[in-house]
This record gives C-alpha cells, structure tokens and sequence, in this order.
C-alpha cells in the first residue's frame, strides 16, 4: 500500500511541477523525448518514469529530484506541494488578468475607431 501511495504521489509531483514550470504535456514530452501519451501516464500513475527520466523532469522544472521522491509520512501534501498548488493558481489568476487586459485593448481599438 505504501509503494501505490508513493506511486501516485510522484504523478501528481509531475503534473504540478510541470505546470508550475509552464510547460504543456507536449512540450514537456519533446524535451524529454518521449510521447506526450508517456508523460500522460507518469502523471496519471500508469507508468513510472526512469531515474534518467526524472533527473531530466526536475532539471526542466526547476524542482530537486528529492522533490519527486520524497513523501510526509501521513500521506498529507507538503508545505512545498501546497505552496505548489498557490503558484498555480496565481499563474492561473495572471492569464486571466492578461487575458482580460487584451479584451479591453480590443475594445478601446474599436471604440477609437467608431469616433
């Protein structure tokens, strides 16, 4: 039971670090050379990358490999996995407001032009 907990704890490390980095599945896969289905399956715990593979994965996030391998002893997230989850959501929030940003340019063009 331990080993499964481990295992899926290291997909989902993969998914948030890859996603902290700014990196798409496809984009991840090209620079570790492999198939975007394979980074699909690291992260949904279908397989499990090799060492090599995860050296590469924690060069390309920016994250220590003892980040990928190491677990809290009650299966809880880490203050580093938490801290984590809040870049991503401020990342997230940071698109919208340059998204939102972009619209109101558009808007400001069309209403210059119709004056």
């Amino acid at each position: 039971m331990t080993i499964m907990k481990k295992s899926l704890n290291l997909g989902s490390k993969i998914k948030q670090a890859r996603k902290a980095a700014g990196l798409s599945q496809k984009q991840l896969a090209e620079e570790l050379r492999v198939s975007d289905k394979a980074v699909s399956s690291y992260e949904v715990n279908r397989a499990q990358p090799g060492i090599d593979t995860l050296r590469e994965i924690s060069k390309l996030t920016y994250k220590p490999i003892t980040y990928f391998l190491e677990q809290s002893p009650n299966g809880e997230a880490s203050l580093e996995e938490k801290i984590l989850t809040i870049e991503q959501e401020l990342q997230a929030a940071a698109k919208g407001l340059l998204s939102a940003t972009h619209n109101l340019e558009e808007i400001k063009k069309l209403l210059q032009k119709k004056t």
